[in-house]
């Protein structure tokens, strides 16, 4: 992360999308843990379905993000066929995410 000054003084970061890919994962995972440990203390859920699910969470909302910052990032630089592969990789991690979770439920 490097940081600058503008033309006004006022001070500017330039992270990288991984950057906001990590920080909104932990801000999804406390999120969705906290909510999900109040369904497993009320006994909506098992202990391993609340993991689970914050853990689904956290991981596509950190694709999500990360794929979704490059892609403006991209488009600031006019790059649209890189913005619209940013995207498109997101969407697509986000369903894969959605599956492999589909499928860990379905073998137990």
């Amino acid at each position: 992360m490097t940081t600058s000054t503008n033309i006004f003084g006022a001070l500017e970061v330039n992270s990288k999308p991984s950057d906001y890919a990590v920080s909104s994962a932990i801000g999804a995972g406390i999120l969705a843990g906290t909510l999900n440990y109040q369904d497993y203390k009320e006994g909506k859920s098992t202990k391993n379905e609340a993991i689970m699910k914050s853990i689904k969470v956290s991981a596509q909302t950190a694709v999500a993000t990360g794929s979704s910052i490059a892609s403006v990032q991209y488009l600031a630089n006019k790059n649209y066929l890189a913005a619209l592969t940013s995207l498109a990789i997101g969407v697509g991690s986000v369903m894969a995410v959605e599956k492999i979770c589909k499928i860990k439920k379905e073998v137990k």
